[in-house]
């Protein structure tokens, strides 16, 4: 099944403003708390979009001589500081990932 994509930022402008409490009313305040749970919700959901490694940031990335070479065990290709693949592994800085 396909992710959708949305905007996080056009969902919650999708909610409208946010209810006014004029009379203290049940019903305005169950209103009012509903609006900020749904906006809760929405910034809390973790991004889908996947995150991008480029080739500079990547353990195979090597250079040989004067061509970038991506050095993963499954294949060896040509590629630029600026490329990225599906195969990327973002090097250890500090001893971390």
């Amino acid at each position: 099944m396909m992710s959708d994509l949305i905007d996080r930022r056009a969902a919650i402008d999708a909610l409208g403003e946010r209810p006014m409490v004029w009379m203290d009313s049940d019903y305005e305040i169950a209103q009012r708390n509903q609006y900020d749970m749904d906006k809760l919700a929405i910034e809390t959901v973790p991004s889908a979009q996947p995150e991008i490694i480029r080739c500079r940031e990547c353990k195979f990335l090597r250079l040989t001589g004067t061509v970038w070479k991506c050095q993963n065990r499954l294949v060896m290709m040509l590629c630029e500081p600026n490329d990225y693949c599906s195969r990327a592994e973002r090097k250890e800085e500090n001893g971390k990932l």
